[in-house]
């Protein structure tokens, strides 16, 4: 009756329940609630950084900006490229901007495949350096918040919330993560290990594959050189968590575990592989041999002075004799030694993690294991490249012991205490250079004051955290005690970090705002401006002026300048034996002569005038090079409090002898082999094999007399003669060379040599010398880093006679070198013959960054196209629709193609193998990667279910009735036991309901 009624009740419309809009919102809101912590943490970490920025004045603040060492000689201009070729504008694959041109995967895969550089192709282009900070904020604040996750994750019972936010931010800002800020592209190992770390916990504990398998490859991926260095570390972190789980130390179950885990990385590696393959071969041409690495064994500080590097303000430097950046907070300094006096934590987790820690530091301290840690190479400057590590470890530590304060006593945080002011104590007495009391530093008018340093800042720290760290264990409930503990770290963090960033700037100088805006965007004008004047598919161009080697790339032209990581070695050894300025991974256009100028199609060369903020280049232009068109920018600049308007005029000039990207070489160009010692006559030797005559453009100069003053010399046994002062105590030693010009020319200069020792370069008219008119003129620097190129000292006319002074003028008091060189140079029988050569240069049709067409005629079968193309694999070439395979030219350096009599028409493509087999690698792993998730995810359980045998079936096979239960019929909740202790709401989730 009663149910007869309630059917019979009219329906009512069921209540509204608002918009999609607002149930969308509420489901937002609801998500962020329930993550906050996530978001306090990623904030609050990045709002420091911030702080610390604004405190030294970065834009818009003020004229400071992030660029500094490789991030302001590198990145920056790579990032400018990524832009371009996001929008389409450039070639991901490959870049005519860098040493003639070369491949891109290696960039690509050493810069720019973090998934955080999609915020620089997203910004504007003139808001470049913004969005490096944007970057380097979003990653500080990833990392943090991939720590709170692992920490929260891994805990045996629910953290405080106080832990949550304190331990993230002291990983989030520890000392590598704020100097390698540097080096935006090794951040990436900082958000990705902690999950790494949990994915191998959870394979350990539950066999699960993907949570370990996933941010693997993303790391590989992310960066391969800082993913090698976290993939060793992951190995050791799996022994660990192997060995100090009880359930797992079974052999079995041991190597059960160790085969799911060598499967999972397997599958991580073919995911990873289109990455990971074209950047192997990328480093095949030359990063593999960039350095000579020595693996005798030694080590590389001692442990006293390592410890110091825990404590606060102890930069040191990032010069290859730097230390390791292991600070990660004092509150560190007294939680990890209480952790291993806690009562509550087993003695085989302590031992666990007191091993690997160890292991860490001796990777570090034994210099062919921190060799074998990076790679087997010496690192470059930035020692110890995966030392947050360590630190990550010692925060998980910090934050175990923290977590179980009951299980320590007041004597046990006091004892601790005492031992770091006693070391503190004993460190003022060594008089550390990094570690000290305070330093003096100077004020805007040049005043000196005092600044507290890492010993005061510590005794302080140690102090405020030892009466904390009393409190919260006296009243762990105490929320007063929770926000004073973070207030405390928040306000220690924004200091150390102000300290680092001025330390960093002493050391090796962060670049003004003003000195890459408006500089980029007007030099980017420019290129596009002769790109639209002269429409030619392909050419060449150089500049007089530079901010970095690297102007080419960032901005789109041309080039032969560059410098990267990755590199064609052989390109770069030959540009360097032809004249050209060279610092073993870049070339620089310092060193030009108008026969390379002509040989590599240089055939626009763009000096500048006005807003003199870019760093000059020695080289200037030839007056038989034609101006042929400029173009002016006007920029506001504040002078004493003025605001004045400095006009920016870029001239074009146009070099009547380019012959183009390739010519018919009428001589034996394969067999072209340059020496070290003479620039001059290997650039005779390669022009003469391209025009089939002997010619003596270049050719010596005799030196008629020399003299010198307070100067030793004595030979050497490998052929240098070594020039050292007499009496040190006397600055001036100088040796002076007397030259007779053979013909009005150029006179030139090259000193060769294997010891690059710092000397200055003079010159003057001897007549006047004579005279008595002392008056010498400065050309330069020579021997060091861009300045060992060929060196032009000026024109001068037939017999006359002219003095070049070189002076010794380094902290060693010495140089080193095998040969004095200066050479003439036939201008004008040199443009006659390029006249003649320019009618068998290849007439290029079409061009795109990856493929070219192009037109040469061929006067026998057999005769080579000689290009300035670096020989690398990955080239296709056609002659005349027939595949050619190309020959190595000049040193087995550069594309020589051979020809057919008549005309030719070449196409050339470039589409690696390797390229596609990674591709094809790489969706086998991904294929895999989706069968594992299939299974992980829900798949696996049904085929098992589908798979049972009698007790799920009838007699004939027949899958039995699931049972049926009535309404007052409920059964019992099957309870599913777990390895490790859960939080309740985690073994709620792990409860399985049988319901009707």
């Amino acid at each position: 009756m009663g149910n007869s009624s309630a059917m019979s009740a009219p329906l009512t419309p069921p209540a509204k329940r608002g918009s999609a809009v607002r149930r969308f919102l509420e489901n937002i809101g609801g998500f962020c609630i329930d993550r906050r912590i996530y978001f306090a943490v990623f904030f609050l970490s990045a709002a420091i950084m911030y702080g610390s920025y604004a405190f030294f004045k970065i834009h818009p603040i003020g004229d400071g900006s992030v660029l500094v060492l490789d991030l302001n000689g590198q990145y920056v201009y790579y990032y400018e490229h990524y832009r371009e070729a996001f929008w389409g504008n450039e070639s991901w694959i490959y870049s005519w901007s860098r040493n003639l041109s070369g491949e891109m995967f290696g960039i690509f895969a050493y810069y720019l495949a973090s998934p955080f550089m999609i915020i620089i192709a997203l910004m504007p282009r003139h808001m470049m350096l913004t969005a490096i900070l944007i970057i380097q904020l979003a990653k500080i604040g990833s990392s943090a918040v991939t720590c709170c996750f692992f920490l929260k994750r891994s805990a045996k019972k629910e953290p405080k919330t106080v832990s949550l936010v304190i331990f993230p931010l002291m990983y989030a800002l520890m000392a590598y993560m704020v100097v390698q800020l540097m080096d935006p592209m090794w951040l990436d190992g900082l958000i990705y290990l902690p999950l790494i770390c949990w994915g191998v916990q959870r394979l350990v504990k539950e066999g699960k594959l993907l949570p370990y398998i996933v941010p693997l490859a993303l790391m590989f991926i992310a960066h391969f050189y800082i993913g090698y260095m976290v993939g060793i570390f992951t190995f050791f972190y799996f022994c660990y968590t192997c060995l100090s789980d009880p359930k797992r130390a079974l052999p079995k179950k041991f190597i059960l575990r160790c085969l799911a885990f060598g499967a999972g990385t397997v599958v991580a590696l073919l995911c990873a592989a289109w990455v990971l393959i074209p950047v192997y071969n990328s480093l095949k041409l030359g990063k593999f041999e960039f350095t000579e690495p020595d693996f005798s064994l030694a080590t590389q500080f001692d442990f006293l002075t390592f410890i110091t590097k825990l404590f606060p303000m102890t930069y040191d430097t990032v010069y290859p004799e730097g230390m390791p950046m292991i600070y990660c907070g004092t509150l560190v300094l007294l939680l990890v030694p209480l952790y291993f006096m806690n009562e509550k934590i087993t003695v085989k987790e302590k031992a666990a993690d007191g091993i690997l820690a160890a292991i860490m530091v001796v990777l570090m301290y034994i210099k062919p294991w921190d060799m074998a840690m990076h790679g087997f190479q010496v690192p470059n400057w930035l020692p110890f490249r995966y030392s947050f590590t360590f630190s990550f470890l010692l925060v998980v530590m910090a934050f175990k012991s923290f977590e179980n304060l009951d299980g320590i006593t007041a004597k046990n945080i006091g004892g601790v205490f005492f031992g770091l002011m006693v070391f503190l104590f004993w460190c003022e007495r060594e008089n550390y250079t990094h570690f000290k009391l305070f330093i003096t530093r100077k004020n805007a008018e040049g005043e000196p004051y005092n600044v507290i340093q890492g010993i005061w800042v510590s005794m302080l720290a140690l102090a405020v955290y030892f009466v904390l760290l009393y409190l919260v264990r006296k009243y762990p409930k105490s929320k007063v005690a929770a926000l004073s503990l973070t207030m405390v770290l928040t306000v220690e963090l924004f200091a150390v970090d102000i300290d680092t960033i001025k330390k960093i700037d002493v050391d090796v100088a962060y670049s003004k705002y003003s000195s890459y805006e408006p500089y980029m965007s007007d030099l980017k004008k420019a290129v596009d401006m002769i790109e639209d004047y002269d429409t030619e598919p392909f050419y060449r161009m150089e500049a007089t002026f530079h901010r970095t080697v690297n102007d080419a790339i960032g901005t789109g032209y041309k080039s032969l300048s560059h410098s990267s990581s990755t590199m064609n070695a052989p390109a770069l050894t030959m540009l360097h034996r032809l004249g050209f300025a060279y610092g073993g991974h870049y070339t620089k256009y310092d060193g030009a002569t108008p026969m390379t100028d002509a040989i590599f199609d240089i055939k626009y060369l763009m000096d500048k005038t006005g807003n003199d903020m870019y760093v000059s280049s020695r080289y200037k232009v030839y007056p038989e090079y034609k101006l042929t068109t400029e173009i002016s920018f006007d920029h506001e600049k504040v002078v004493d409090g003025k605001s004045t308007v400095v006009p920016t005029t870029f001239k074009f000039y146009k070099n009547p002898n380019a012959l183009g990207l390739g010519v018919a070489a009428k001589g034996d160009i394969a067999g072209v082999k340059l020496d070290d010692d003479d620039p001059f006559e290997n650039q005779n030797r390669l022009f003469n094999a391209l025009a089939g005559e002997e010619y003596d453009f270049f050719k010596p100069v005799d030196v008629v007399n020399s003299a010198s003053e307070n100067l030793m010399t004595v030979n050497t046994t490998d052929g240098h003669v070594k020039y050292y002062p007499m009496d040190n105590s006397t600055k001036e030693c100088h040796i002076d060379y007397v030259v007779r010009m053979d013909r009005y020319s150029d006179l030139y200069m090259f000193l060769p040599t294997k010891y690059e020792r710092s000397c200055n370069i003079w010159y003057q008219p001897e007549d006047d010398y004579v005279d008595g008119e002392y008056k010498m003129e400065y050309v330069g620097q020579f021997f060091t880093g861009d300045n060992y190129s060929i060196m032009k000292i000026g024109r001068f006319i037939e017999g006359q006679e002219i003095r070049v002074r070189v002076t010794i003028a380094n902290d060693d008091n010495e140089a080193y070198w095998r040969d004095k060189l200066f050479y003439s140079f036939d201008y004008d029988g040199f443009a006659q013959a390029c006249a003649k050569m320019q009618e068998n240069s290849l007439e290029v049709t079409e061009f795109e960054d990856t493929q070219l067409t192009g037109r040469v005629n061929g006067e026998e079968d057999g005769q080579l196209l000689f290009t300035t193309i670096p020989y690398e694999n990955g080239w296709n070439i056609t002659v005349n629709g027939k595949t050619v395979t190309p020959i190595k030219a000049v040193d087995d350096t550069l594309i020589a193609i051979p020809l057919e009599k008549g005309e030719n028409v070449i196409k050339m493509k470039f589409s690696p193998n390797y390229w596609r087999l990674s591709l094809v690698v790489s969706i086998f792993g991904v294929i895999l990667l989706a069968v594992i998730s299939v299974w992980e995810l829900g798949g696996g359980k049904k085929m098992i279910r589908a798979m049972q045998s009698e007790e799920d079936t009838g007699e004939n096979g027949d899958v039995l009735p699931e049972p049926k239960y009535s309404g007052a019929q409920v059964p019992e909740p099957v309870m599913i036991e777990i390895d490790d202790e859960k939080t309740l709401s985690e073994k709620a989730d792990k409860t399985v309901d049988k319901k009707e």
